[in-house]
């Protein structure tokens, strides 16, 4: 049996009532931890609703 490995960039961000997340496939654990640091090195918010991600993101890789 094959084992299928997938990695996935776990944003939360805090919103007006309560905390928005996003999970984004990404194709590897490089290309993921990447992208987390460029997200993480913007130094202001994305918008009132979305402000930029906390440091509790991460990217996560799940095998099957």
């Amino acid at each position: 049996m094959t084992t299928l490995t997938f990695v996935y960039l776990i944003l939360a961000s805090p919103v007006r009532d309560g905390s928005a997340w996003s999970i984004t496939p990404m194709p590897s654990m490089a290309v993921c931890q990447q992208v987390l640091a460029d997200v993480r090195s913007h130094t202001g918010s994305w918008s009132d609703d979305s402000p930029r991600a906390p440091a509790a993101s991460y990217c996560k890789e799940v095998k099957q």
